[in-house]
C-alpha cells in the first residue's frame, strides 16, 4: 500500500516508483475528468512555485510507464460525471471557483511547512473527516465514497480471484487507504507486519 501525496519533492516519487516496479500487479487511481482537472488545479497550481521545489504525482509518477500489470481501479468517467452532477449546482460552481483561486494563492504565499500541515491522515476517521462532507453527502459520494468503492472491489477481485501474481500495489491518495486497511483486516484476516516511512518532502530546502 503506497498512501499518496499529489505534490511532494521528485526524490520522494522515485523511491515510491523502485518500490512499486517489484510488485506483479499495480492498482492506480486517476478520473478522467474535466472537473477533475479543475479541482486539481488547487495543487497543480502551487507546484509551479520554483520557490518551492516541488512537483506534482501525475508529472514525476506516470503510470503509464510502470512495470508490472495496470489496473484502474477508480471510477469511470461516466460514474464520476454522473455522480458530480448530483452535486447542488452553486457548490459545483463554488468548488470550480475556489480550486484555482486557492492555487494561484498557494503559489505565491505557501511554503514547504504551510502545505505540510495540510497533509495529516489518520487511520480512523476524525471528527472533522466527519463534518466535512456532512452537509454535502452528494459531494463526498462524488468525491470519495463512490472512489473507495471502486477500490476496495477491485482489490477484492484479486484476492478472491488469484492469479499470476505474486504481490500488488495500490498507489492511491492517503485518504483512501483506511477503507482499504478496513477491508484487509475485517474481511480477509490480515495484518499488518511492516511500514515504512518516506519523507514527502523535507521543510529546509
Amino acid at each position: 500500500m503506497f498512501p499518496m501525496i499529489h505534490i511532494g519533492s521528485a526524490e520522494f516519487y522515485q523511491e515510491v516508483r523502485q518500490r512499486i516496479e517489484r510488485c506483479d500487479v499495480v492498482l492506480f487511481e486517476g478520473v478522467r475528468s474535466l472537473a477533475v482537472k479543475v479541482l486539481t488545479t488547487s495543487y497543480t497550481l502551487a507546484a509551479r512555485s520554483k520557490r518551492l521545489g516541488l512537483v506534482t504525482q501525475r508529472d514525476a509518477l506516470p503510470i503509464a510507464q510502470m512495470k508490472g500489470r495496470l489496473v484502474h481501479a477508480d471510477s469511470p468517467t461516466q460514474e464520476f460525471e454522473a455522480a458530480w452532477r448530483l452535486v447542488p449546482w452553486h457548490w459545483r460552481f463554488a468548488a470550480t471557483v475556489w480550486a484555482p483561486l486557492n492555487g494561484i494563492w498557494l503559489y505565491f504565499t505557501a511554503s514547504r511547512e504551510t502545505i505540510g500541515r495540510r497533509l495529516r491522515t489518520e487511520d480512523l476517521e476524525t471528527r472533522e473527516d466527519i463534518e466535512r462532507f456532512e452537509d454535502l453527502p452528494e459531494f463526498e459520494d462524488a468525491i470519495a465514497t463512490k472512489r473507495d468503492l471502486r477500490l476496495v472491489a477491485a482489490i477484492a477481485g484479486l484476492l478472491e480471484r488469484p492469479g499470476d501474481h505474486a504481490s500488488a500495489g495500490v498507489i492511491y491518495g492517503a485518504a483512501h487507504m483506511r477503507h482499504v486497511t478496513r477491508l484487509l483486516v475485517e474481511k480477509y484476516g490480515y495484518r499488518v507486519v511492516e511500514a515504512e516511512w518516506l519523507n514527502v518532502f523535507q521543510y529546509a530546502v
